[in-house]
């Protein structure tokens, strides 16, 4: 993918966002123009979720099934009691390090809650002219560290409210017509594009990672 193919998918989601809300045709568009390029939502690694599924949440002190055996085999077995624990209880709250999971498990609860990830909020920073200082403050702090590069993962001590952010931009940016999942296909590989391109950009040109992204953007340093 090029940079101006990214900064045409960027400049005409920030365009329709500039005068109203993101609708399923727009986002559809630009969702082929990525998948064109090679960047897709994985349905084989990712196959779509059952709908209004009742997932069971009775928890035992040993694992009852394949899957649960699997995670403790593979040292998740705390993880995993505590991701059924964010599924069971409406009003648990995350830990700074487990929000993506908890993200997660609160959308398997609720799907009209979104899934959440580094790479939805890196794209969400993109393509919404609306955000303010203080907001895109937030989203270089969780995906960037300071000299510019970015993170592994979203990180830091202000996760929660990040998730919060998402939550609330998400909101304000589709229309009735667009839908969680739709949006969703669109974020994730947009943010995986974006960090793969400006890093490697940012490689090529001796800059930061941030500084390449700020460029496709169109956003100030």
């Amino acid at each position: 993918m090029t940079s101006n193919n990214l900064r045409e998918i960027i400049h005409s989601l920030r365009e329709r966002l500039t005068t109203g809300r993101l609708g399923a045709g727009i986002v559809s568009s630009m969702t082929g123009m990525l998948a064109a390029a090679g960047y897709e939502y994985d349905v084989a690694r990712f196959p779509a979720l059952p709908s209004n599924h009742a997932w069971p949440t009775d928890l035992q002190d040993a694992p009852q099934s394949l899957a649960e055996a699997l995670l403790w085999k593979m040292g998740k077995w705390e993880v995993y009691r505590s991701f059924v624990g964010y599924v069971a209880d409406a009003n648990s709250a995350p830990k700074t390090t487990d929000v993506v999971f908890y993200a997660f498990a609160k959308h398997l609860a609720n799907s009209s809650r979104p899934i959440y990830d580094q790479h939805a909020l890196r794209a969400l920073w993109a393509i919404d002219s609306s955000m303010t200082h203080g907001q895109i403050g937030l989203c270089r702090s969780l995906l960037a560290t300071r000299d510019g590069k970015w993170k592994a993962s979203a990180s830091g001590a202000s996760t929660s409210e990040g998730y919060q952010l998402y939550l609330d931009r998400v909101e304000r940016i589709r229309d009735e017509s667009l839908t969680l999942d739709a949006l969703d296909k669109l974020l994730m590989p947009l943010g995986q594009a974006l960090k793969q391109h400006t890093a490697d950009r940012a490689d090529k040109e001796r800059t930061t990672h941030i500084t390449e992204f700020n460029r496709l953007a169109g956003l100030a340093e």
